[in-house]
């Protein structure tokens, strides 16, 4: 009976290109294999920092487009500053093609990752990127190529390794790297060492490194950089997710080390010592060879943290590298925060925003595979990239747990518990004097402005330890079902403080103690590696310090209990947290030093649109109007709904307990695929695993069991993923279909349309609460937004949020345009009226997009030729939703006589307008004119494609003036929009050569003509 299977195969393309008009195309043919379900691979890891790679064949053919060419060492020297180097970066423009391969019939697994037998067809897609790229010192020791190895020296060492057992048959294939590569890390970088060990002798490879966690905040939330791709000096290429690291340097060989060593294995371990390099120093030179973050950037720019510093170890771990030699790895993680990401000397590593980019290291310069030596062995390219920082651990975490094969059992459980109680005795008096203080050092603030623990948690984790010990396995997960057995929710208290929540009497000491009746969050016990003394009783997926998953849903619950205040004590708590005494700080000038960053603070409480929260609070149904008084003389008063604050706060209480990974629940067969889990998979999504829990097991939750049905099925989409990009909407970047279609499609398709516009407003109070309190130090008051997010952004988005709302009731269409009308009408400009006609949406979207330059991009607009206004005006007004069209007395005619599309999202056009630089307004509405004219010619328009939307990316040109765009063209060069695949389209550079080619592989492409410029000419 025939079978079908997919693989994915890669063909990936890399282009770059500097300012000074040099360019260059690197081409890979290669494939990826996918690893089949139950086999297990354990990871290498130097090479896997926080899921299993996936490594390609061996590159079969490399293609180049030569060009000028801009060496490492001619950028290095001339620029030494990172900040300088970044100006003068190169711009790569990488590009994936899949190919998903459906095979039927009988298939048979090859080693080399391909299958035989059966029938195959493909289909293609692509994805491409354009990010800027650093050329970087590299690993600097003893850099060379493979042909200047010693070959007799080279031979022997393979010889010995046979003798000793080891197959090296299937060495620098499929990902393996090869022996050559093995030889330089031992006798030239000195990287590793190879000694016999054990009482059989059997040869083990020992290595230390140097990690580092380099940590920003992205819009208030922190996030982790690592390398997502890696293309290697042997033409292979590697995907995976890794942070900086590197090999420290043995100062003694394997003879000299093994001869102290007198068969010790502490000594093995040890930390410190006289023969490896020092991990201290070691730091700053990686990020200086692998990023190209000079010591002195790093000073300014960087802050150590001391505390999360770590020291590993793993054994006889099964290396992808060296299949057969078994490694030892000895593990300095170091984790490093940066100080400030809105600063300008931060960009090179893709900060504000967090924005991907690449760095070229040591002679990786795109020459080297058409030369016969080579390129020198540890060069690379990397692709760098962001991720939450709670995505990033909690994979970690698993991949840890899965490599090291750790197996709890139930008396192990039952140890660590108990010894976690004692523990908590002995914290719990000292914690007291953690109670609310103040103080003006930052590096002790966050630690002061704690909650410290109940009195109660020792004999509450005393009774975990108890049935923890009974635990049986049941479905989803023994332990999960044990610790929440026979607990219940104080729903009384729970219902008094939805009641008193505004009461000048309920201060926020009697709010925090009622908190206790939320049994769930005992579950927070679990967070604290250092009481437990192992990880079977601690694994905090978010990875910070002791208590800090616990300080931080605090810091949500008192979120919500200033927001319930406003009208009296609310914004002074929000702002600037409390006293010894618990009442919130009164702060009046800058000069108060009671209080942390206080311009920042007292900026946020006078500017922040506090009557936004209130609005959010009314729409999701906490808030509700009602009148007061007798017939002749009434008002309006705003009264807390409870029942909808009690299921606010039954939220907050659950919303992060999974991020204990102790719990976490296992997906069961019955209910594959469920967010690409399958049956027998650990969810190790937080969010996907509550959700699961309270779709599939409601009962073990007292707090969210107990709910009406109604108040449980609001509380469940709050777990749901939208699909929405906030910027989009809030910049008017992009058509209402690519806005809105995905998000209300998961109103019907997930939650059969029962979802209403209070349930999406109370998602985005959630939303809002919770990044509130991100910062563990709930007593200094909700300090990711008053010191840590951008004020403009924040308010931006709480306007926002009342229309969003609406998708709940009214069209993606709908919903944009009443919210353009706003944003016209609200704005700070002298801009009159709301516009009508045919121009009317085109404007209004700009006035969005161009935000600070609105003004003079608006005034530009009758500037324009009539060819360059009609565009703007029918490109910017097509919907992308199947019937749907903005009002006809604000848009052209054509688009609603005649529904056609795709329409088009300009990726980057409000960074195009906002960075305009000397540039003439008229100018760059008359190029972002000419753009949509060549989407317009590669996606004609069509009755069918309406409800389709296209992504043109102009990520090349978003920071260049309209002269470097000129100048590229005096070089020689051409400005051209391709088309990539059926959905995406990018504005790229062109030499000549790479203009033959795309015509000769009849590649789908217009040349942006800027002949379009000279009417405006007259303007300078």
């Amino acid at each position: 009976m025939g079978t079908s299977s997919s693989t994915p195969f890669r063909t990936c393309y890399v282009c770059s290109a500097s300012s000074e008009g040099n360019s260059k195309v690197l081409e890979r043919v290669s494939e990826s294999t996918t690893v089949a379900s139950g086999v297990s691979r354990q990871r290498s890891v130097d090479e896997e920092e926080i899921e299993p790679p996936t490594r390609s064949n061996p590159i079969s053919e490399w293609r180049l487009d030569p060009t000028l060419s801009v060496s490492k060492r001619d950028t290095m020297s001339e620029a030494p500053d990172p900040t300088e180097r970044m100006e003068r970066s190169l711009s790569l423009l990488y590009v994936e093609h899949f190919a998903t391969l459906q095979r039927s019939g009988s298939i048979a697994s090859t080693t080399d990752g391909r299958s035989s037998g059966g029938q195959s067809d493909i289909s293609a897609q692509t994805k491409t990127k354009s990010i800027s790229m650093l050329q970087t010192m590299g690993l600097s020791i003893a850099a060379m190529t493979s042909s200047k190895l010693d070959p007799q020296q080279v031979a022997l060492f393979k010889e010995q390794l046979h003798s000793a057992g080891i197959d090296t048959s299937k060495w620098g294939f499929n990902g393996a790297k090869s022996i050559e590569h093995l030889f330089w890390e031992t006798h030239q970088q000195k990287g590793c060492i190879i000694m016999r060990w054990g009482p059989e002798g059997a040869l083990k490879r020992v290595t230390r490194l140097v990690k580092i966690r380099l940590v920003a905040e992205i819009f208030g939330v922190d996030h982790f950089m690592y390398s997502r791709m890696q293309f290697m000096h042997d033409g292979q290429t590697v995907e995976r997710k890794q942070v900086p690291l590197r090999k420290l340097v043995w100062q003694q060989s394997a003879e000299e080390f093994g001869a102290t060593l007198q068969g010790d294995y502490n000594k093995l371990c040890e930390e410190k010592g006289d023969f490896i390099e020092s991990w201290k120093e070691a730091w700053s030179t990686t990020l200086e060879e692998r990023l190209g973050l000079t010591q002195s950037w790093q000073s300014q720019h960087l802050a150590e943290d001391p505390d999360a510093y770590r020291y590993t170890i793993e054994d006889d771990v099964k290396s992808d590298g060296y299949p057969g030699l078994n490694t030892l790895y000895c593990i300095h993680e170091v984790t490093l925060r940066v100080r400030d990401p809105e600063h300008p000397g931060v960009r090179l590593i893709g900060l504000p925003e967090g924005q991907e980019f690449a760095t070229a290291e040591g002679d990786f310069n795109f020459n080297g595979q058409q030369d016969d030596r080579g390129l020198v062995i540890g060069s690379q390219l990397n692709i760098w990239t962001w991720m939450r920082v709670s995505q990033v651990t909690a994979s970690v975490s698993l991949s840890r747990a899965r490599s090291m094969s750790v197996v709890h059992s139930q008396a192990g459980h039952a140890a660590a518990a108990a010894a976690a109680a004692s523990k908590l005795q002995e914290e719990q008096q000292k914690q007291k004097a953690n109670a609310p203080a103040s103080s003006s050092k930052d590096k002790d603030h966050q630690l002061i402005r704690r909650v410290p623990l109940a009195g109660t948690s020792a004999k509450t984790l005393a009774g975990m330890q108890v049935r923890l010990s009974k635990k049986s396995r049941r479905a989803p997960g023994g332990v999960l079902w044990a610790v929440m057995e026979g607990l219940q929710t104080d729903w009384t208290t729970v219902r008094r403080m939805a009641k008193d929540i505004g009461s000048k009497k309920y201060t926020l000491d009697k709010f925090n103690a009622d908190l206790l009746s939320f049994p769930e969050l005992n579950l927070y016990l679990l967070e604290s590696k250092n009481s437990c003394g192992t990880n079977s009783c601690s694994s905090v997926s978010s990875g910070r310090t002791i208590g800090d998953e616990y300080q931080r849903t605090i810091g949500a619950f008192f979120a919500i209990y200033w927001l319930f205040r406003l009208d009296s004590d609310g914004r002074d708590g929000f702002s600037f947290g409390v006293d010894d005494q618990w009442r919130p700080f009164q702060v009046a000038t800058s000069s108060d030093i009671r209080v942390t960053q206080t311009d920042k603070r007292l900026n946020f409480k006078n500017n922040a649109k506090w009557e936004f929260f209130q609005k959010l609070l009314i729409n999701a149904g906490l808030l509700e109007e009602r009148s007061t008084g007798h017939i002749f003389k009434s008002e309006k008063k705003l009264v807390v709904n409870e029942k909808r604050l009690v299921s606010l706060l039954a939220l907050t209480a659950i919303h992060d307990v999974m991020k204990m990974t102790l719990i976490l629940p296992e997906c069961q067969p019955e209910h594959e695929p469920y967010h690409g889990y399958s049956g027998g998979d650990t969810i190790g999504d937080h969010d996907h695993a509550l959700s699961y829990v309270m779709q599939h097991y409601p009962d073990i939750f007292p707090s969210f069991r107990d709910l009406d049905p109604d108040e449980r099925r609001s509380v469940l989409f709050t777990q749901c993923n939208l699909c929405f990009n906030h910027g989009w909407f809030v910049q008017a970047e992009a058509p209402p279909g690519a806005i809105f279609t995905k998000f209300r499609e998961a109103l019907i398709r997930d939650h059969k349309s029962q979802i209403g516009q209070r349930d999406v407003a109370l998602y985005f109070v959630h939303w809002l609460t919770d990044l509130a309190g991100a910062e563990p130090s709930p007593l200094a008051g909700c300090e990711k937004f008053v010191t840590k997010f951008p004020l403009p952004v924040l308010n931006s988005f709480l306007r926002s949020f009342e229309f969003v709302e609406q998708i709940a009731t009214r069209t993606e269409t709908e919903v944009m345009e009443e919210y353009l009308k706003m944003r016209w009408t609200e704005n700070d400009l002298d801009l009159g009226p709301l516009p009508t006609g045919s121009a009317a949406i085109a404007k209004m979207r700009l006035l969005c997009m161009a935000q600070g330059n609105a003004s003079v991009i608006l005034h530009d607009w009758d500037k324009l030729t009539d060819e360059d206004r009609e565009t703007l005006a029918v490109e910017m007004s097509r919907t992308g939703c199947v019937g749907q069209t903005f009002s006809q007395d604000l848009c052209p005619r054509d688009t609603w006589e005649r529904l056609e599309g795709p329409a088009f999202l300009v990726y980057y056009g409000p960074a195009f307008l906002q960075q305009m630089g000397t540039d003439l307004p008229v100018e760059r509405l008359s190029v972002l004119a000419e753009i949509y004219r060549g989407a317009r010619e590669l996606w004609p328009t069509s009755i069918s494609k309406v409800a389709s939307n296209v992504t043109v990316r102009i990520d090349i040109i978003k920071a260049l003036s309209i002269e470097e765009m000129y100048e590229a063209i005096l070089r020689g060069d051409t400005w051209l929009l391709v088309k990539h695949n059926e959905s995406e389209a990018f504005v790229e550079r062109s030499s000549h050569r790479k203009l033959n080619k795309l015509i000769a592989t009849s590649s789908s492409f217009q040349v942006l003509d800027l002949s379009c410029l000279k009417p405006y000419a007259m303007y300078r």
